[in-house]
């Protein structure tokens, strides 16, 4: 077997409703709490879904000068503040200390929705006061590409940028194309993941028309989130940024960094069933986690965890645990699975970086998170998969899964181990 680059996660920055900054986070998935609640930044009563994950308490200048703060929309600002970080947990200067170069760092970010919620804000302004009353930001702002830009700039890296518009898989592919990138040794180092800010009327509003989002928990918002619970009824909308830093080994040795763990594989497909219903059998989904397997060298029998993509919806969680033991075979009627979002939401193109990140803390600190909310999964789920997590378990995670799936049938898988594998 050819020896190849090996890539580690050496730092971690998360701005999500279970908490601004790994060490609020942590805190955050250790309580299993749901953050969820009714909707404050706009007025939900003319939805069916009137409950969202926000991210409390985020002050723009609490992070960043008065300049950025003012010139950048809550997206960028996320993203921005998330790559901060990441940067500043991996303690990572580029080209500094033995780290990568400028010129050999790249950043990866998905996002389903991108700068949607301000170009709603500035069409309001523009029906309400005229196009002179727009913020000259706009069009800097609303693209895919803005919030990685940004943070180029701020960081002055001149490595690719890519954003990826993945729909829910969004911030996985992009941690993938990380991976692959370094791997390959076209950067050494890069910044990935995902962020979403999603959370204006209109943007809102379309999910909740198609009846994704769950509407039976207005006046029990805490319950909302239920993934593989046989009461789910949708996922619930969340906002949040996640960004790893990740690295060549030989990089990260160099300078002296502690990683958190190996990103191992990727793996993407396509159903090209459905725009909004996944494939029934899961193959696809499957298929995907296979591929990652495969990219990794990784046995399906050695998984120890599953972080399942679990948005909650009726449809798709049965899915997922079909997919699921397409995959692991024999190995997923005793592998723990947890689906985490009742802790943070479901921030769409970030949820995968989010997912990411706690299988890296899963790997590092010897401990996986609950299911919360799982009171009792349907017939099928209990069937397929026993091993669901309704309490976190410490264990020893040395190779974990992690499934993200988005609309139009959108695949993407990632495995992570630990270093001594």
């Amino acid at each position: 077997m050819s020896e190849r680059r090996r890539v580690v996660v050496t730092g971690l920055g998360l701005v999500t409703p279970a908490g601004i900054g790994l060490p609020a986070f942590r805190a955050g998935l250790r309580a299993g709490r749901s953050p969820v609640r009714r909707i404050d930044r706009f007025d939900p009563s003319a939805f069916r879904s009137q409950v969202a994950a926000q991210v409390e308490d985020f002050e723009p200048l609490d992070h960043l000068d008065a300049r950025s703060a003012r010139q950048l929309d809550r997206f960028s600002q996320f993203s921005l503040v998330a790559g901060r970080m990441a940067l500043e947990d991996a303690r990572l200067e580029p080209g500094r200390d033995g780290a990568a170069g400028p010129d050999r760092t790249g950043i990866y970010l998905g996002s389903a929705l991108a700068g949607i919620a301000f170009a709603e804000e500035q069409h309001e302004r523009y029906i309400e006061r005229g196009i002179r009353s727009v913020a000259p930001t706009l069009a800097l702002a609303v693209f895919g590409g803005a919030a990685p830009a940004n943070l180029g700039i701020a960081l002055g890296v001149h490595g690719p940028i890519l954003s990826t518009a993945n729909s829910c898989a969004a911030g996985a592919v992009a941690l993938g194309e990380a991976l692959h990138a370094i791997r390959d040794g076209q950067i050494d180092a890069a910044i990935a993941g995902g962020a979403e800010v999603p959370l204006s009327p209109l943007a809102f509003g379309a999910f909740d028309i198609i009846r994704a989002l769950s509407a039976g928990s207005n006046d029990e918002p805490e319950r909302a989130a239920r993934p593989f619970d046989a009461g789910r009824d949708g996922f619930v909308m969340g906002e949040g940024a996640a960004l790893l830093v990740l690295e060549a080994l030989d990089v990260a040795e160099r300078r002296g960094a502690e990683p958190y763990a190996e990103l191992l594989g990727y793996g993407a497909t396509s159903d090209a069933h459905h725009m909004v219903q996944p494939r029934s059998d899961g193959r696809e989904a499957a298929r995907a986690a296979e591929i990652g397997l495969a990219d990794g060298r990784v046995d399906p029998g050695e998984i120890d965890y599953v972080n399942a993509h679990a948005s909650s919806t009726p449809i798709g969680d049965v899915t997922e645990a079909r997919a699921i033991t397409r995959t692991l075979g024999e190995r997923a009627a005793s592998v723990p699975v947890s689906g985490t979002k009742a802790l943070y939401g479901h921030p769409l193109g970030a949820s995968g970086a989010i997912e990411a990140a706690i299988c890296a803390l899963t790997i590092r600190d010897g401990w996986a998170p609950a299911s919360a909310n799982l009171v009792q999964p349907d017939e099928e789920t209990a069937s397929l998969l026993p091993g669901l997590l309704r309490n976190g378990r410490a264990g020893q995670y040395r190779r974990v899964l992690s499934t993200s799936f988005g609309f139009g049938g959108l695949n993407a898988a990632l495995v992570l181990g630990d270093i001594a594998g």
